[in-house]
């Protein structure tokens, strides 16, 4: 009989709830090893997310497969069950290990051909893209929210979340704290009071910050007296936006308290970004390859010599643009043999179906987690009509929830757009993949870097010469990859 490990995991409690539990994997993987004749020699669970690599489960089934001379075998429900991310699949690759995903009714062995681990790696892939699209969306609705001046965050102390009559949460101004941050302004813009002595001012004069908390701290008084949010202004991804909330104190009082901080005002200059920063090493001495503008148009690239120009024998500068011809001939080798194709395209309708599946679940998710926040919220409302919590604490609660299902809601109008976005990469990744190199040459240098990025790793400079490796799932694409295949 194979020996194997069965390695089971569900991301979230709630997906517990929804039928996605240990227990009915771990059941299910049993039930398919009695009837294939595998013998489970040890089972691997956790409750994390296959997106990231790091999971410790994940990590200590990898170890035990390492030291077990005569278990070499893993079972899972299906793919994302086991990762959602290159790396863990690369781990998982190069380790040989026979992999059944019971559910998808695969296997992937030591005796895979080339093109069926490219199309699993591009499964791999594309479910990782489709994760992030589904957080760029949703990025990109709450920067929507505020381009136009609605602050997608928890409303700063002096203010709070609210429903309006329609629904909808907006920031209004709360009178109970607002004279708090009033004061706090007038004292210290005098320019003469330190942050500290603001602090024991404001408690002298009655100016309670919190029941729990009376006299703030240093630090958050700071923050406070920093934050633009109080004369109609805020910060998102560190740009400032024009709110659509009533401002506490006027602009005028604003600049007369930062000025009252003594902060130097000197102009940021932006240094200049080089096209392969940080992405090819000295293949000599193992330094990075840095960049030079030259006569004040012309970028070429260098060893940083860090060791000392003793220690390395790479010692003459490289045009950027020649060596942009050279990492065109990686893509160049990229080739799609006739026989491949079909396989892909059967990948692809395969990918999309799996993440509407994924859709759907992700959506009952988070239906879920919204039902429990407005649960919660009438509780916690509940408790503070009887007592059972202070106003304060009911306000710091209530806020929170009101914030995370702002999150949630804006993360469900995401996935329309998610789809059609992902359907557009699906076949734009199809067409790229057909005509790799013609298009690497319509792009620009920016785009020509990003498409290589996702390629190739371990790129090396040596004597003008450049050399790297394909990243998995590219490496088995290439014509030596395809020759073999076509010709073994």
């Amino acid at each position: 009989m194979k020996k194997a490990v069965l390695y089971a995991r569900v991301s979230s409690d709630e997906q517990e709830k929804q039928g996605f539990s240990i227990p009915a994997q771990v059941k299910f993987l049993r039930e398919y090893a009695v009837k294939n004749q595998i013998q489970i020699v040890k089972e691997f669970t956790e409750s994390e997310t296959a997106k990231k690599s790091g999971r410790q489960q994940f990590n200590a089934m990898l170890k035990f497969l390492k030291s077990s001379k005569d278990v070499n075998v893993i079972l899972v429900e299906k793919t994302d069950r086991l990762y959602r991310n290159p790396y863990d699949y690369g781990l998982i690759d190069e380790s040989n290990i026979e992999i059944h995903f019971v559910k998808e009714n695969e296997v992937l062995d030591e005796n895979a051909t080339s093109h069926q681990k490219f199309v699993h790696g591009l499964k791999v892939l594309m479910a990782k893209n489709f994760i992030d699209n589904l957080r760029e969306e949703t990025k990109k609705g709450l920067k929507e929210k505020a381009e136009e001046g609605i602050f997608p965050g928890r409303a700063p102390y002096g203010y709070k979340n609210v429903r309006n009559e329609r629904g909808k949460s907006v920031i209004e101004i709360d009178e109970k704290t607002s004279p708090f941050i009033k004061r706090a302004f007038e004292i210290y813009s005098s320019g003469d009071i330190s942050i500290k002595n603001t602090v024991n001012q404001l408690y002298q004069e009655g100016y309670i910050y919190r029941s729990y908390l009376p006299k703030i701290t240093v630090g958050a008084l700071e923050d406070m007296l920093k934050n633009p949010f109080y004369m109609g202004l805020f910060k998102f991804k560190g740009e400032i936006k024009q709110g659509i909330h009533t401002p506490l104190i006027s602009k005028s009082l604003f600049n007369k308290v930062q000025i009252a901080f003594k902060k130097d005002n000197k102009p940021l200059y932006k240094k200049h970004t080089f096209l392969f920063g940080n992405f090819i090493e000295c293949g000599d001495c193992g330094c990075s390859i840095v960049g030079e503008v030259k006569k004040g148009k012309y970028t070429y690239y260098h060893c940083t010599w860090a060791y000392g120009k003793d220690k390395c024998n790479n010692r003459k500068y490289y045009n950027e643009t020649e060596l942009l011809d050279q990492l065109g001939e990686a893509v160049k080798a990229i080739q799609i043999p006739k026989e491949v194709k079909e396989e892909i395209l059967k990948a692809i309708i395969e990918i999309n179906e799996k993440e509407q599946d994924f859709q759907k679940e992700e959506l009952k998710r988070l239906t879920a987690q919204a039902d429990k926040l407005r649960q919660e919220i009438r509780i916690i409302y509940q408790d503070k009509i009887n007592g059972v919590i202070s106003q304060d604490q009911w306000s710091d609660e209530n806020e929170y929830r009101q914030q995370q299902l702002i999150k949630i809601k804006t993360r469900i109008d995401s996935f329309d757009e998610v789809n059609n976005k992902f359907m557009e990469e699906i076949n734009s990744t199809l067409e790229l993949l057909e005509n790799t190199y013609d298009k690497y040459l319509q792009l620009s240098p920016m785009n020509k870097l990003i498409l290589l990025k996702s390629l190739l790793s371990n790129c090396t400079l040596n004597d003008g010469k450049l050399s790297w490796t394909y990243k998995k799932p590219f490496c088995y694409l290439t014509e030596k990859a395809c020759f073999e295949k076509i010709y073994p």
